[in-house]
C-alpha cells in the first residue's frame, strides 16, 4: 500500500469515526491545477526548450464540523517539489493543513491551533483570485511561509466586520512543519473593509533567530527579521478586479558588507500590481507585474544583481462553473547575468488548467 492510499484510508476512517460519534458534518473537496508549458527562453541554458505537462498543485481537503463550537481541517498537498515527491521521484503528498478551530472563543473571535495558514497573504490572494497562475509576491519569493505550526487568534472588532484582525505565534518553519529550533515568529494583520468589495490590509511579522558571529567585529549580533506589507484591492464580482501589494523586509546582520566579513542588514522590497476584466461571463483577461529586490544595498557587488521582475498575461476561459483553461505567458527578467549560456530571462508560454470538486 503506497503512502497516498494509506493516508487517504486513514482520513476516511477518521471522518467516519467522527460522524458516528457526533452529528456534525464532514465535507471533502479537491482542487488541482497544472500546465502544458514550453520554455522558449530560460535563464539556465540547460532548460531551454524544456516542455511538458505538469501538475503544480493538488489539494485534498477534509473539513469536519465537530459541533457548533469546534471544527477541524485536514489537507493533503502535492506540489511536485522535494516536499511531496517520493524518494523515487514520483508524485507524493505531505500534510498541508491540520488544525482545530475553537469558534467564538469570545465575542467575534476564533482560536486556531495546529498547522494552518499564516496571515501574510490570505486576503491579497483571495482578491488576486488567480493562484493557479502564480503565488502572490510574498509567497512566490518565499518572504513569508504560507503555513506554520502555532496558535492563532482572529476575529472582528465590530458586528459588520469592517475592521478585522489576525494574530499568530508560530514555529517559523517551512510547510513541512518540522521543528528545528526554539525561535518563534510573531505575526499580525489588520484588515479594513470600508465598503463592499474593497479591502485594505496592514501586515507585519518578526522572525526571531539565533545570534550570528560577526568575525570582523569579534562579537555575536542579532539575526532577526522584520517584514511589513500593505495591500489594497477592489473587485466587482463578474466584472473586474484590481489590486496592489508592497512589502519591505529588514534582516539584521544577514550578509557580508565587504571582504572584511563585516555583517550588515539585508533589506528586501517588492511591489505587485494586477488587474483582470471580464469580456463575457466566460472569458476574462488577466495581467500582473511584480518587481522584487532581494537586497537593495548597492555597496555589496554580490547583491547588485539580485533584482528581478515578473510579468503574467493570460486569457481565462471558464468552461464550467469550477473549471478554467487559461492560455498565458509568464516572463521573469533577471538583473543578474544568465547562467549556463542561457538568457537573462525566463519566457514560458503555458496552457494552464484549474478545477475544483466540492
Amino acid at each position: 500500500m503506497n503512502k497516498l492510499t494509506l493516508l487517504f484510508s486513514m482520513l476516511l476512517l477518521f471522518a467516519g469515526f467522527g460522524a458516528a460519534q457526533d452529528p456534525g458534518s464532514v465535507k471533502f473537496s479537491l482542487q488541482t491545477f497544472g500546465d502544458y508549458f514550453y520554455n522558449v527562453k530560460a535563464n539556465s541554458g540547460v532548460n531551454n526548450n524544456l516542455n511538458g505537462f505538469d501538475f503544480r498543485r493538488i489539494y485534498f481537503t477534509t473539513d469536519y464540523q465537530i459541533d457548533t463550537t469546534f471544527s477541524a481541517r485536514f489537507r493533503l498537498n502535492s506540489d511536485g517539489t522535494a516536499n511531496s515527491n517520493t524518494a523515487g521521484g514520483k508524485l507524493g503528498v505531505y500534510v498541508y493543513d491540520a488544525y482545530l478551530k475553537w469558534g467564538r472563543i469570545f465575542s467575534g473571535s476564533d482560536l486556531i491551533f495546529g498547522l494552518s495558514p499564516t496571515p501574510a497573504f490570505q486576503v491579497s490572494e483571495s482578491f488576486w483570485g488567480h493562484r493557479y497562475l502564480e503565488k502572490t509576491i510574498l509567497d512566490v519569493n518565499s518572504v513569508v511561509n504560507s503555513r506554520d505550526i502555532g496558535v492563532d487568534l482572529k476575529g472582528k472588532f465590530d458586528d459588520d466586520g469592517i475592521v478585522q484582525y489576525w494574530l499568530k505565534i508560530g514555529n517559523n518553519e517551512n510547510e513541512t512543519g518540522i521543528l528545528v529550533n526554539k525561535y518563534k515568529r510573531f505575526y499580525g494583520l489588520l484588515e479594513f473593509f470600508p465598503i463592499p468589495n474593497l479591502a485594505f490590509t496592514v501586515y507585519g511579522d518578526y522572525a526571531a533567530a539565533a545570534k550570528v558571529l560577526d568575525k570582523a567585529a569579534g562579537a555575536y549580533k542579532n539575526n532577526g527579521a522584520f517584514t511589513g506589507s500593505l495591500f489594497l484591492g477592489y473587485k466587482q464580482p463578474g466584472s473586474f478586479g484590481i489590486g496592489t501589494e508592497g512589502f519591505l523586509r529588514s534582516w539584521q546582520n544577514e550578509y557580508l558588507l565587504n571582504s572584511t566579513s563585516l555583517l550588515a542588514t539585508q533589506t528586501s522590497d517588492g511591489i505587485s500590481v494586477w488587474a483582470y476584466a471580464n469580456l463575457t461571463d466566460k472569458i476574462q483577461l488577466v495581467f500582473r507585474y511584480d518587481g522584487y529586490d532581494a537586497n537593495t544595498a548597492n555597496s555589496n557587488p554580490a547583491s547588485i544583481s539580485d533584482a528581478k521582475s515578473l510579468i503574467i498575461g493570460g486569457i481565462q476561459f471558464t468552461v464550467s462553473k469550477t473549471i478554467n483553461i487559461t492560455p498565458n505567458i509568464e516572463i521573469t527578467r533577471y538583473q543578474a547575468a544568465p547562467t549556463n549560456s542561457g538568457y537573462s530571462q525566463d519566457v514560458v508560454p503555458r496552457i494552464t488548467f484549474d478545477w475544483e470538486l466540492e
